[in-house]
């Protein structure tokens, strides 16, 4: 194993100096700088970096808060791993449940860093577009089964049949069985009225 040169180590220190301008010092800087923004731009390209490691990284080489000069909602932005791997796990788990903190884990972030950014991803809160997935899925039973209501609804992770009508009827704009009596075809504001 190669040990560091300690004059190496000394401008690794002095980089969050007030003043990393000058000689080894400054080298250093501009190495760290340009590490951290490398991993960071590399994280899609070279695949899960995780972005714990990247701030880590940063937090011991760079203990003065330096961020990498990357716009702001690029960095809340899910990269396209996560975002497969949210949707995968999300249509995988559709008639037995998940939870967003679940979902955050597997793609290596906290629950609220990973609701944001899927967010901005897609347009809706995980547990929005995890509902929609849920709603579709109920619509095709209800067309294409005799299933009973509350056994779509359970298959479909809805914790019981007055759950399920309440959501379904809120997201479709009518209830379950008079979705299944006209086949589908029922516009939602008759539904209503």
């Amino acid at each position: 194993m190669t040990m560091l040169n300690p004059k190496l180590l000394h401008g690794l220190d002095c980089a969050s100096s007030a003043e990393p301008d000058t000689g080894m010092a400054g080298t250093a800087h501009v190495l760290v700088r340009r590490l951290l923004e490398t991993l960071d731009s590399v994280q899609d390209a070279a695949g899960p970096i995780s972005r714990t490691l990247i701030d880590e990284l940063q937090a011991r080489l760079a203990p003065n808060g330096f961020q990498p000069e990357a716009p702001v909602d690029d960095r809340i932005a899910l990269s396209r791993w996560q975002e497969r791997m949210a949707k995968r796990l999300m249509i995988e788990q559709l008639d037995e449940g998940l939870s967003v903190s679940e979902i955050a884990q597997a793609c290596s972030l906290s629950r609220s860093h990973f609701s944001r950014a899927f967010k901005k991803n897609t347009g809706l809160s995980p547990r929005d577009w995890y509902q929609q997935l849920r709603i579709a899925k109920a619509k095709r039973m209800l067309v294409n089964t005799d299933l009973p209501i509350s056994q779509i609804g359970t298959e479909c992770a809805f914790s019981d049949q007055s759950h399920f009508t309440r959501v379904f009827t809120k997201a479709v704009g009518c209830t379950p069985l008079s979705w299944r009596r006209s086949g589908g075809q029922q516009a939602p504001q008759q539904a209503l009225g």
